[in-house]
């Protein structure tokens, strides 16, 4: 789908329901476009001057274009760094947590009582 088009010398962008001009664009639409940016069916309109009439269409839609663009381009890079962030925190994290419960296993005292069972009427199930 396309969340950037030009069409009759204006700019416009997909907010989720309609195509409106990019002038009116706010930060939560900018939000909206970037979450469609991540998706695979994200299409926009290559910038082009003179298909823009409107000098502040052609700033806006220049600037949005680019910085989605380049988002596009580099969110596999940006998924993989964050995946490796993520592996070698989870590793680290995990293999500390491992050696404490090997630890709290090796201090854990049992009691032979403990295996009788209470037939008390106190318990609150």
């Amino acid at each position: 789908m396309k969340y950037l088009k030009i069409e009759n010398d204006k700019g416009f962008y997909w907010n989720g329901t309609d195509y409106v001009e990019i002038n009116k664009i706010d930060k939560d639409d900018l939000f909206t476009l970037l979450n469609a940016a991540e998706s695979n069916d994200f299409e926009m309109e290559p910038y082009d001057e003179t298909l823009l009439g409107n000098k502040a269409h052609q700033i806006i839609y220049e600037n949005i274009y680019t910085k989605l663009e380049q988002f596009v381009n580099e969110k596999e890079q940006f998924k993989k760094e964050v995946d490796i962030l993520y592996h070698d925190a989870i590793s680290k994290y995990q293999v500390e947590f491992k050696d404490e419960d090997l630890e709290e296993a090796d201090n854990i005292e049992v009691d032979d009582d403990a295996s009788e069972i209470d037939e008390s009427d106190d318990i609150p199930f």
